[in-house]
């Protein structure tokens, strides 16, 4: 076979598989939207001069990030999901932010328009969350982790113990974000990685050990029969499923429904946080 034949089955293939993902994109978008309401409802209302700032100025804080109109509506799911997890948690404390594609829109806003900011927040969420760094969270990080982790899986009606991750959690990695956070589900226990240049998962497993049966319990997050009954459900679905330990970056289990495996985490696991008093 020459060069000439396999440069054009190559071409051929690319742009077969360009065309099956403009296909599948409509549908990938309406699900999207189906998983958290209030998200959906909250982001649809951000200002088009938002959007526009975004795009213009995220590559530049984050470089890498995709800015197409498919990126903004995970981008700005994502923010809004994490509200609307400060809001489900806001009895239990502070919450902190998993992805910095969702992190992203929250700092092009903050310097464009905080007033704006804030009544959006106000009218769709009952509250004002305030942008801080994790030194400044009212509790570890791990915790405040864990805490948008329950809220997040609550939007989505989602099991606590995964496999599957909700959009917050699993952002960067749909996205591909260089230096943002692949999220997957191991060991009974949430863990990530960074993403490297090339948009895929590497360097070592961080563990959140916060985010587990045992210690959602005793953070008050879940109940004991809570995890009982999730227990079983996955002890009975186990037999049946691959897709519990995968990275949403490289995982068709997940990236086919837009539904699994990225996002967040420094060594701590967040960037920043909020919400709690």
């Amino acid at each position: 076979m020459n060069n000439t034949t396999t440069t054009t089955k190559f071409s051929l293939a690319y742009r077969l598989g360009a065309w099956w993902a403009r296909h599948r994109e409509p549908s990938r978008r309406e699900a999207l939207r189906r998983r958290c309401p209030p998200a959906t409802v909250a982001a649809a209302q951000i200002p088009p001069a938002v959007r526009a700032a975004w795009a213009h100025h995220a590559p530049e804080e984050f470089p890498g990030l995709a800015t197409d109109d498919g990126a903004w509506l995970r981008c700005s799911l994502g923010l809004a999901q994490f509200f609307e997890a400060c809001r489900l948690q806001k009895e239990q404390g502070a919450c902190a932010l998993p992805s910095k594609a969702a992190d992203s829109v929250w700092h092009v806003w903050l310097k464009l328009d905080p007033a704006g900011l804030a009544t959006w927040q106000q009218r769709y969420f009952g509250r004002v969350v305030e942008h801080r760094e994790n030194a400044e969270l009212s509790a570890p990080v791990e915790d405040c982790m864990a805490r948008t982790w329950t809220g997040a899986c609550r939007s989505e009606g989602l099991e606590l113990l995964g496999p599957k991750l909700p959009l917050l959690f699993a952002l960067d990695g749909l996205l591909r974000l260089p230096t943002g956070w692949a999220y997957g589900y191991q060991k009974g226990t949430l863990a990530h990685r960074q993403i490297d240049g090339f948009g895929q998962p590497s360097g070592d497993v961080v563990m959140h050990a916060a985010i587990g049966g045992a210690s959602l319990v005793a953070l008050g997050l879940m109940t004991q029969s809570e995890l009982t009954t999730a227990l079983r459900r996955r002890q009975s679905s186990d037999s049946g499923s691959s897709c519990g330990s995968s990275w949403s970056s490289d995982s068709s289990c997940d990236a086919s429904s837009d539904g699994g495996g990225s996002s967040c985490g420094s060594s701590c696991g967040s960037s920043c946080g909020g919400g709690g008093d």
